[in-house]
């Protein structure tokens, strides 16, 4: 999984919260990987080696995480119609020049565009409503080549979290995508002037930069 050093879906919140968390967050030294992280990543790479290269659950371990995605999958297809790509580096183009971001799955059902997060951690339950990190990738996706034939001319997008043992969808519009696309870049932009604004709030639980920040 690749993200910018700018702001990718894990960090959309934050930053348009808060863009003055960029620079603390990018001089900082990088946080060291924990087991969360590690499990986290080896259970995504097993989702894209079963649904893109014929891998079977039965090769891994400790899979019941992994059954659990797989079956949600006939919650949100259950006439088995979705096209899909799974790992897929997303990016704005010269709209917004180094952002960019990988999503976990986006694909299509008739006239409705799905992209889709999985989240293996036990800790805090995602929504998917309004969430930032799903329209980061939406919003990437529908300027990304490799991806047009996901978001062309759709009236719907569904915004999908699955986290074991739970999947929570929201449908919204391209135009809410694209507001928010609008609101991402205003974001960036306000990152990089001399004395960006900050901002406290619950997006700070996950900011690497509170020891540092102004405001904590």
């Amino acid at each position: 999984m690749t993200h910018s050093n700018i702001v990718g879906g894990s960090s959309a919140k934050r930053l348009i919260k808060c863009p003055g968390s960029r620079k603390l967050v990018a001089e900082l030294p990088p946080k060291p990987s924990s087991s969360y992280a590690e499990e986290g990543s080896r259970l995504h790479d097993a989702m894209h080696m079963i649904l893109s290269h014929g891998a079977s659950v039965e090769d891994y371990p400790d899979n019941e995480k992994l059954v659990f995605a797989l079956d949600s999958l006939g919650q949100i297809d259950p006439n088995n119609e979705l096209e899909f790509a799974t790992e897929v580096n997303v990016h704005f183009n010269d709209f917004l020049a180094g952002v960019y971001g990988s999503c976990d799955l986006a694909g299509r059902i008739r006239n409705r565009a799905i992209v889709l997060d999985w989240k293996f951690g036990d800790g805090v339950a995602v929504d998917a409503e309004e969430n930032e990190q799903l329209m980061f990738y939406a919003a990437a996706g529908m300027r990304t080549e490799e991806l047009r034939w996901v978001f062309e001319g759709v009236d719907e997008i569904e915004l999908v979290i699955v986290q074991p043992p739970y999947v929570k969808r929201w449908v919204t519009t391209p135009g809410r995508i694209k507001a928010f696309e609008r609101t991402l870049f205003e974001a960036v932009q306000e990152s990089f002037k001399p004395s960006p604004t900050y901002a406290s709030g619950d997006h700070c639980r996950w900011c690497a930069a509170k020891p540092v920040c102004p405001l904590l």
